[in-house]
């Protein structure tokens, strides 16, 4: 039994050499798989990422320097606009006189105010139903941009009114539009 006991422990032996073995191998491949870092280049790619931070401060700066002018010019935008009291009185006035400067009728007129927070304005919402022929519907739009009040238009919506002339329907060629625009009034 001395024999059996001598061959077991020298298997055991080689076993825990191989063991022994196996782990430090994979500590050595662990150890080359690992990304290799050059201090150069960590410095290099750290210096790159300060320069990128002051640019973003450096333009953050800058930006805040010009905050008081860009507030200025808001305000003399809002001083531009029509006061809430006159407002409707001149969004009407106005599409009023592009419809009949460009044979084109204004039909349907709604206006629905909105507050602006942290602004001395009130948004107004205007819906409008156009009825006219094309090209009288194009140079009203048209007017409509060169106006000399403040306009953006939200939505167009076109829907041809054919018919052949009868007592119930547009005449032929005539095209209905319905118009979703905002504009903006001074609070008095």
């Amino acid at each position: 039994m001395s024999g059996f006991k001598i061959k077991k422990r020298f298997i055991l032996a080689g076993l825990a050499a191989l063991l022994l073995m196996d782990g430090a191998l994979a500590y050595h491949n662990s150890r080359l798989s690992a990304k290799e870092e050059n201090p150069d280049m960590v410095l290099k790619a750290q210096s790159r990422q300060v320069n990128l931070v002051r640019a973003d401060v450096d333009r953050a700066t800058k930006i805040k320097a010009h905050l008081p002018e860009v507030q200025k010019y808001f305000d003399q935008f809002e001083t531009t606009l029509p006061p809430a009291g006159k407002g409707y009185s001149v969004v009407s006035q106005e599409l009023g006189e592009l419809a009949r400067e460009t044979h084109v009728q204004v039909q349907d007129l709604k206006f629905h105010q909105k507050e602006v927070s942290g602004r001395n304005v009130d948004e107004i919402e205007v819906e409008a139903l156009l009825d006219g022929d094309y090209g009288g519907i194009v140079r009203f739009l048209n007017r409509l941009q060169r106006s000399k009040n403040t306009y953006i238009m939200d939505s167009l919506g076109l829907d041809s009114a054919s018919g052949n002339g009868t007592a119930n329907q547009a005449p032929p060629g005539t095209v209905k539009v319905s118009l979703h625009l905002r504009s903006y009034f001074r609070k008095t």
